[in-house]
């Protein structure tokens, strides 16, 4: 009889590519495909290619997967992962935990899988316990919200608490006017700062400057220096300090933001367009040699972007500095042909008032700590939050 669950582990700090994986790699995949979120506005398929596992590095540096009917011949019906990454707690590196990649095949929902998952997730908490695990969930998801967050008495499911809110901005990078896609006309000066690429010279700067932000921040990611070098296991794989633009007073770096492409394995493909969307995409194609080429792009066809982050400013100096390095990372991203940018921010971190330099399309997730009666609860409270960093949600 084919097994319900398998507790399955792996560690991106010592990949490891057998048959085994191989074969689970292409069912997580075709599972990912066939799990869409269906929408009559626009339809976006996240795509991990040519390797989920290889991909899996972002999100933390061990994981925890639970797969449902493993030995279904026909694949994987269901998954969840819980990674293990470090971030600032209480103003010291901790080892956190990020529940993600809940999916479950439409021939299996209503069922009790879920719930049977959750069980087995409960074990895993248990036997690798973590001071916090977070997980993200759209605000406009009413369903999943409904379902995680009833809390139900004696069913076996975890509590969600709400941590945060936080914003992702979808900056399309082409579009009228020469200063597009900032909103007013720069005012004269720059405030005495200078901005530039950053260079492996920088790197011991930038080192310190992550060190006291997360000494002021929960959350806030706790990169070690060969995050830095491109390497592709590491959790900024695709990332060179190369990729940074900073913001400097003098010799000080006061902030620092990246220009991720993390398209060689992590690709948003556009799988369904409403008609309205449709008709904006043939508009703007008549007018590309005034505003350039439309960052929609066909149905099927991938979304040329890069991701703003992660980024960095001196605690106390988010509102002075962030303006000036969403101007600049914009401006590069732009350079190295991106068509759109994706930025993500904290509802109360005081860097959130610099996106209304800027034009976007924005969505709101909220950040939940997950946990059972059994189980570790952090206590978010008094510090400024900067819980996730976009490239790892």
């Amino acid at each position: 009889m084919p097994r319900a669950l398998e507790h399955f582990g792996y560690s991106s700090s010592a990949p490891v590519l057998d048959d085994r994986i191989a074969s689970l790699d292409r069912q997580i995949r075709q599972l990912a495909r066939q799990c869409k979120m269906p929408s009559s506005y626009i339809e976006l398929d996240y795509q991990t290619e040519p390797s989920f596992f290889a991909a899996l590095a972002n999100y933390g540096y061990e994981h925890d997967l639970v797969l449902i009917q493993p030995d279904n011949p026909a694949g994987l019906t269901g998954l969840g992962i819980r990674s293990v990454r470090r971030a600032y707690l209480g103003g010291c590196p901790a080892d956190i935990g990020y529940l993600h990649h809940l999916r479950f095949h439409p021939s299996i929902r209503g069922g009790s899988f879920l719930a049977r998952g959750y069980r087995e997730f409960r074990k895993v908490f248990a036997a690798r316990p973590l001071k916090v695990t977070l997980t993200s969930i759209l605000e406009d998801n009413a369903v999943a919200r409904q379902l995680l967050e009833s809390n139900r008495a004696g069913s076996g499911m975890p509590t969600y608490r709400p941590v945060s809110r936080f914003l992702t901005l979808l900056i399309p990078l082409t579009g009228p006017g020469r200063r597009w896609p900032l909103r007013r006309r720069e005012r004269v000066g720059n405030l005495g700062f200078a901005v530039r690429m950053l260079t492996d010279a920088d790197l011991p700067a930038l080192m310190s400057l992550f060190e006291l932000a997360g000494r002021h921040n929960d959350g806030m990611p706790a990169f070690a220096a060969e995050d830095f070098c491109g390497g592709s296991t590491s959790a900024l794989a695709g990332l060179q300090i190369t990729d940074m633009v900073g913001v400097f007073a003098g010799n000080e770096l006061l902030g620092a933001i990246g220009i991720w492409n993390q398209q060689a394995y992590r690709q948003i493909v556009l799988s369904h367009l409403c008609p309205s969307l449709s008709v904006v995409r043939k508009l703007w194609n008549l007018g590309r040699g005034l505003w350039g080429e439309c960052p929609i792009p066909l149905t099927g066809g991938r979304v040329n972007n890069v991701l703003l982050d992660p980024w960095v400013i001196v605690p106390g100096r988010e509102r002075e500095i962030m303006p000036v390095l969403l101007k600049a990372a914009t401006k590069e991203a732009k350079r190295r042909g991106a068509l759109f940018a994706a930025f993500g921010v904290s509802a109360n971190n005081p860097a959130l008032a610099a996106v209304d330099t800027l034009f976007y399309i924005s969505y709101w997730s909220i950040i939940y700590q997950v946990f059972w009666p059994e189980t570790a609860v952090y206590g978010f409270t008094g510090r400024q939050l900067h819980v996730a960093n976009l490239g790892s949600l």
